[in-house]
């Protein structure tokens, strides 16, 4: 029974206190005393007391094994969350998908044509955002094999996290030719002739008429867009018909669109 006592004892006079310093730094020795602000402290085989802020200090596991907890330690900061920080309010658009009945219009070149003017009308048109360029998201999704095609194989969140960003637009134009349209007009001038070499002033005149005609091309044009975070949660989802007949006025329905998205100079 004494071996045994003195066995405890000794151990009880080896036990440390370790205060842990919010820095990461743990220092071993004996706390001799508490204060408002400090704790007075001996560092393990030294004599000299050293007062050490609380306000530095994590927490204190002193040799009889209590702890106490001084401040909450802040969480440590992971490689997950800094890229989460560095794509906030960050935005890509992706290349559109083109469906249309003319094959000249679903090309891939059509798709990154449609894709550039959207990127124009973000940057043009809303706020609070930083717009991914055309020339860095393409190359990415080329590095990783991706196209508007097989890039729907992937959810919004993944696509997101590939790119760096916060928020992913998809796009589909679908852009179908309705064939030719004739414009044609007439219009008749009269023109007045005085002779004036008689007593009796006479009056004559001609009739003078004119026509001309134009043929455009008529296009019936759908824009869809949906915009999804790096949660996949849909943030915005929209489909609007083209304004007027020509092949070019999709640029039109796109502005209108993104001027409406959560951002847009039109968003209510």
């Amino acid at each position: 029974m004494a071996l045994l006592f003195c066995s405890e004892s000794a151990k009880a006079q080896d036990a440390v206190d370790k205060v842990y310093m919010l820095d990461g730094k743990v220092n071993e020795g004996t706390v001799k005393a508490m204060e408002d602000n400090a704790i007075t402290f001996v560092y393990t085989g030294e004599s000299l007391e050293y007062s050490l802020e609380k306000s530095k200090i994590n927490k204190i596991v002193f040799g009889s094994g209590r702890t106490q907890v001084i401040n909450e330690a802040a969480a440590p900061v992971t490689a997950a969350a800094v890229a989460s920080a560095n794509s906030r309010n960050k935005l890509v658009v992706l290349p559109f998908t083109m469906i249309s009945n003319e094959s000249s219009l679903t090309t891939d070149a059509m798709g990154e044509e449609i894709q550039h003017t959207t990127i124009n009308s973000f940057m043009d048109n809303t706020r609070g955002l930083t717009i991914l360029d055309p020339m860095t998201t393409n190359a990415l999704l080329l590095k990783n094999n991706l196209n508007a095609n097989t890039i729907k194989a992937k959810l919004p969140q993944e696509v997101a996290k590939l790119l760096g960003v916060e928020f992913v637009v998809y796009g589909t134009a679908n852009i179908n030719y309705e064939g030719t349209m004739t414009f044609g007009s007439t219009s008749t001038t009269y023109k007045d002739k005085d002779k004036r070499g008689s007593k009796d002033r006479e009056k004559s005149g001609k009739e003078f008429s004119s026509s001309s005609s134009s043929t455009s091309d008529n296009y019936d044009t759908t824009i869809e867009m949906s915009i999804y975070n790096d949660q996949g949660q849909t943030v915005h989802s929209v489909k609007r018909n083209g304004f007027g007949s020509s092949l070019d006025k999709y640029q039109a329905t796109i502005n209108y669109v993104v001027k409406r998205t959560p951002w847009g100079d039109k968003h209510k």
